[in-house]
């Protein structure tokens, strides 16, 4: 049995480059608004950048005190060997985001209310480093190594994240803006790439290899069956987080869509040919948020197999040929990647357009 930890901690150095991007595209270098097309503003070609007062020539501020974020990752695993060549390993890994890249709308106000304070600047964004986060995941990986030409590795990972902001660090997820600025603690729930449950099956075998494999064959049945390798790969997950919206547009930003009010009803109990309940939602009164959370929907299962053959013919020592099927999706099963969640929508609570059909593809290259 082989035990292994490890820790380390990573900056994610690469934010100011897209600050400073972000930043040319400010006054003086250049003039931006963000500006809702009302009778008091309206936009034409002639002149599109009319504004009230209240608002900022700039779409995006960086707090003064903005500090570099950084994640801390914990790992330990397990290995062990297993009779018949197989192999198991068990993994625990941690992963923590400090000063993650959090954004908001400042002097903004829930649709329908008064402006608070007519006067304060308006219509931009504003990054902070007040995000964090945390993930924990436990995996299981079974691998079988080749033998008689044939190998396989089973994973399966039990996973759950939960932010208020990108995780930190490169690739792992964009960053929030919060819906009210005045109440960033409501942003914390599970992070947008969570997944509960994944599993990844992947095999291969080639024939004519081992005793049983017929390695021992001879004249034409070698010819036919020797040297086929067929490859297949499983893959199947629990759905992504999903958030409710409401289609309305936050005063002075421009930006449509803030969260609904739960009702309390069942979020799943719902009726036939829907996969969401329309009643566990309404629009909040005018004048105020949504207490919806976000990410508090959990979308459909996912789901793909695809599978690939192949052989190379030896013609002679100067030419063979290599024959190879591809199959996408072999078994042409639907998969939905979400559900609609616009809830004045005619579409909530349906799925969105499914996977690709099955595809098959046929390659025969020559070389010489």
């Amino acid at each position: 049995m082989v035990v292994r930890a490890s820790y380390g901690v990573y900056y994610d150095t690469s934010i100011y480059q897209t600050i400073a991007n972000q930043m040319a595209q400010q006054s003086p270098l250049s003039k931006s608004l963000r500006v809702q097309n009302t009778p008091e503003t309206p936009l034409t070609l002639a002149n599109g950048f009319i504004g009230s007062p209240n608002i900022t020539p700039n779409t995006f501020a960086v707090d003064p005190y903005f500090q570099t974020g950084y994640i801390q990752t914990w790992q330990t695993s397990v290995q062990r060997d297993l009779p018949f060549a197989l192999q198991m390993v068990a993994t625990y890994a941690g992963t923590k985001g400090t000063r993650s890249q959090q954004q908001f709308n400042p002097n903004t106000y829930a649709p329908g209310a008064f402006d608070p304070c007519p006067t304060c600047p308006s219509g931009f964004t504003y990054l902070t480093s007040n995000g964090n986060s945390i993930r924990h995941a436990g995996t299981i990986q079974m691998r079988r190594r080749l033998r008689s030409g044939f190998t396989a590795e089973l994973q399966y990972t039990f996973s759950k994240s939960i932010d208020d902001a990108a995780l930190g660090g490169r690739g792992q997820g964009g960053v929030l803006t919060a819906q009210d600025w005045l109440n960033l603690s409501a942003e914390r729930a599970l992070s947008n790439f969570d997944q509960r449950h994944v599993m990844s099956l992947t095999m291969q075998y080639t024939t004519g290899m081992g005793l049983r494999g017929g390695s021992l064959l001879g004249g034409w049945r070698a010819a036919l069956f020797k040297e086929w390798t067929a490859s297949t790969q499983v893959n199947a997950a629990s759905g992504l987080p999903l958030t409710p919206i409401y289609p309305v547009v936050i005063p002075g930003t421009g930006i449509t869509g803030i969260r609904p009010n739960y009702t309390g009803a069942p979020i799943y109990d719902a009726p036939s040919g829907l996969f969401l309940n329309p009643a566990a939602y309404v629009a909040p009164l005018p004048g105020q948020w949504g207490n919806a959370g976000r990410n508090t929907i959990i979308g459909p299962q996912q789901f793909s197999l695809n599978a690939s053959a192949q052989r190379t013919f030896r013609i002679n020592d100067r030419f063979s040929a290599t024959l190879r099927l591809d199959a996408a999706n072999a078994l042409n099963h639907p998969t939905f990647p979400s559900w609609g969640t616009v809830i004045s929508s005619a579409q909530f609570g349906l799925q969105n357009p499914a996977n690709a059909m099955r595809t098959v593809q046929t390659t025969l290259r020559v070389t010489f």
